[in-house]
């Protein structure tokens, strides 16, 4: 194995428990990074490129279908971005685990397995765990699922079921089990969702998924005053050969003193009010402003998603900021690209274009202006081109109150802090790769 990712194996994680409460401090890593476990080194920029754009956009438009009365109002979504590496039971297994700030519960696969993607990992059996408890369906961590979405099975289990609008699944056992996140014996006793039959678009080599949503079953709720309702988390670029981290407790906290530090509150959303949701007021590309308008200027107008990838916009405000963008690279775009993206350049007019784009700034209720880099935040490379990482779509259709989809790659090296005690969202520009 590579001494590199030997090391990387070895320091993925740190745990330490302070006086006051937990601290937790680990990395993430892109499922795309040469440093994930599910790397192919095989596919080109381009491929990546489009099925990043195919999974946000299929994130959203699932978003959509999930109001309808034949799915749970329940917002956990497909392959996601980033992960995380978890240790459940006693003695602890090991789980790679997609991390998501767009949904709430905790779930691994388990034995017996009747119907499950494939995994690389060995699959959890919560019979082998000294540890793991049965979570009845009359406690209050059962009636926290949506109305027929749950039931009573043998000896009065908790037995939980999802449904995704791409027709996957997952069904299982709710229980509580020890989880540790370095793999050295401290951990918490958490609820989670042992899943016996799990179809769908997961990942792969996957096990599960970790909510860091606002709903009562996610890992920030669960931990809750242990971490003093704090996380935070900072994501490097695509492909780097670093990894970004996720923090909890009394190191999430960004300093007062930190350079170009600003806040902004946050209302929930979502059918289960998992959901972060920030009040966009408009973003300037130079000397130009576009504002919201109409429907557009409501309050919690935009969800921050983890989960996702680009920055998606309602197609009549993607259409003016897309203009502004034009006029202001002044270099001839490429057309009738086959990628799925709406603007590209070719790759020989990066230099300038970064030399030259004006400053883009997404401006926030409360004063928080949050400065965008072109070549981080706002365009996407990939083998010869470099395209626009913001797309247009219409959520205000599907009933869900919200224009505008934050993704990842416009919270690239920012510093990033959720005070759930607060209800505000701040960002900092940082360096996420010395973070």
């Amino acid at each position: 194995m590579n001494a590199l990712i030997v090391l990387f194996l070895l320091s993925l994680f740190s745990l330490s428990t302070l006086i006051n409460g937990l601290s937790l401090n680990f990395d993430i890593v892109h499922r795309d990074s040469p440093l994930s476990p599910f790397h192919n080194s095989s596919i080109s920029l381009s491929e990546l490129a489009r099925n990043a754009r195919l999974r946000s956009l299929s994130r959203s438009n699932r978003r959509q279908l999930l109001q309808t009365d034949m799915l749970p109002p329940i917002i956990v979504q497909g392959e996601g971005e980033y992960l995380m590496r978890i240790y459940v039971g006693s003695p602890p297994v090991e789980s790679w685990a997609i991390a998501d700030t767009g949904s709430d519960l905790i779930w691994v696969q388990c034995l017996p397995c009747n119907k499950c993607y494939p995994q690389d990992a060995s699959i959890f059996n919560p019979l082998k765990s000294s540890t793991y408890q049965v979570v009845s369906c009359n406690s209050q961590p059962c009636s926290f699922f949506p109305k027929n979405y749950s039931a009573c099975g043998i000896s009065s289990q908790c037995i939980y079921v999802y449904g995704y609008a791409d027709n996957s699944t997952t069904f299982g056992d709710l229980g509580k089990d020890m989880f540790n996140f370095g793999g050295n014996g401290n951990g918490s006793l958490l609820v989670f969702g042992c899943g016996h039959n799990n179809t769908g678009t997961f990942s792969r080599k996957g096990s599960g998924l970790v909510g860091l949503g606002a709903g009562p079953l996610s890992l920030v709720s669960q931990l809750g005053s242990q971490i003093d309702h704090k996380f935070s988390y900072c994501l490097v670029p695509y492909f780097s050969n670093y990894t970004g981290k996720l923090k909890m407790g009394q190191e999430a906290d960004i300093s007062a003193s930190s350079n170009g530090v600003v806040s902004t509150p946050y209302t929930l959303g979502g059918g289960q009010n998992t959901n972060y949701m920030l009040t966009l007021e408009g973003v300037s590309i130079g000397n130009n402003t576009v504002e919201t308008s109409g429907v557009n200027k409501r309050e919690g107008n935009a969800l921050i998603d983890s989960g996702a990838t680009f920055f998606l916009m309602e197609t009549s405000f993607y259409n003016k900021t897309e203009a502004l963008i034009k006029n202001s690279i002044g270099v001839q775009e490429v057309k009738n690209v086959s990628n799925g993206f709406n603007l590209c350049y070719s790759n020989n007019d990066t230099k300038t274009i970064m030399n030259n784009f004006p400053d883009f700034v997404v401006h926030y209720k409360g004063g928080a202006d949050v400065h965008l880099k072109p070549e981080h935040n706002i365009f996407f490379p990939q083998d010869d081109l470099i395209c626009l990482a913001i797309f247009p779509v219409d959520h205000d259709s599907s009933g869900l109150g919200f224009d505008f989809d934050i993704g990842n790659i416009p919270q690239i090296n920012f510093q990033v802090e959720y005070d759930l005690g607060a209800k505000q969202i701040s960002f900092a520009p940082a360096n996420c790769s010395n973070y």
